[in-house]
């Protein structure tokens, strides 16, 4: 059975339909279909929520391989609280990743999927040095600052609850 939770949601399918829109400028049929939404059907709107969510899969598995290996954890180790969790303290750990590593990455999933969003703009044909691009340069910024912030919330949550490394 699948359980989907609002976190899930946040941190993957939003980013997800973000770097979908950022994706039509490379996919002609996808590019139609955006152009001219009213048309779209019951099916077809279930195929772009299923992309939408497996593009977010996909920027969340660039999230967890690159930001999270090669920046969150080599500025701020989280500690190992695995053997530490019961039946319990098992909810609390729960609450701690559905409100604060949820939230780590999606920040980070929207930023890469706004980098995506940025590329199909120079693309598109718009200027490298426009008001567009500082405007989305300045949010990839904001949302990875974010990430990183959220994530030290996140490590202070597991150190205060369950106890220090």
């Amino acid at each position: 059975m699948l359980s989907l939770k609002w976190g899930d949601v946040l941190s993957m399918l939003l980013p997800g339909a973000v770097a979908l829109f950022a994706l039509r400028a490379w996919i002609p049929a996808l590019n139609d279909q955006v152009k001219d939404i009213q048309k779209v059907g019951v099916a077809e709107s279930f195929a772009l929520l299923i992309a939408a969510a497996l593009l977010g899969g996909v920027l969340e598995a660039f999230t967890r391989v690159t930001w999270e290996r090669y920046w969150l954890v080599k500025r701020c180790p989280s500690p190992n609280i695995l053997d530490k969790l019961n039946n319990t303290n098992l909810e609390l750990y729960e609450r701690g990743v559905q409100s604060s590593y949820k939230w780590t990455t999606f920040y980070a999933n929207l930023s890469w999927a706004s980098v995506a969003l940025l590329v199909s703009l120079w693309h598109r044909g718009s200027a490298i040095f426009s008001l567009s691009t500082l405007v989305i340069l300045a949010v990839i910024i904001l949302l990875l600052r974010a990430s990183h912030v959220q994530w030290t919330y996140y490590v202070n949550y597991q150190t205060k609850v369950f106890g220090g490394k």
